[in-house]
Order: C-alpha cells, then structure tokens, then sequence
C-alpha cells in the first residue's frame, strides 16, 4: 500500500470519515464560514467561487476516503 507516509495519510482519511459521519464537521465548518464572510461583507460571487471549489476538494476526498472503506473492509477491519 505504499510508503509509511502513504498509508498514515490513508489511515487519517479513514478517520477523517468516521468523524465526519458522526460529526457533520464539514458542513458546518461550510455554512460558519460563509455566514462570517457574508458578515464581513464577502461578495456572494467570491462566497460562491470558494463554495464551488471547496466542493470539489471534498469531492475528491470522498473518493478517496471510499478508496480506503474498501481496503479497511478487504482487511476485515
């Protein structure tokens, strides 16, 4: 499964998604962040450019967190 460095990184995604299931940690780090730029007087055309790119970076770490539920599953863990 690759180097140390790898699998610890596998391994924090793991955690990272049992946490989230539990928690729903991201969404509202989503919705506290956007409430304090609309505060600050953020324009919902920048507000909407990070909500899109944060969606895709959470995207691609639910694949990869899928990637690793696989293995952890393989491995009757």
């Amino acid at each position: 499964m690759g180097t140390a460095d790898g699998r610890m990184e596998a391994i924090e995604r793991g955690v990272q998604a049992r946490l989230e299931e539990r928690t729903g940690y991201s969404r509202r780090l989503t919705r506290e962040t956007v409430d304090a730029a609309r505060a600050l007087g953020i324009r919902n055309r920048e507000i909407e450019r990070w909500l899109n790119e944060r969606e895709t970076r959470l995207a691609n770490n639910e694949e990869k967190i899928r990637e690793i539920r696989s293995i952890i599953t393989r491995t009757g863990r």
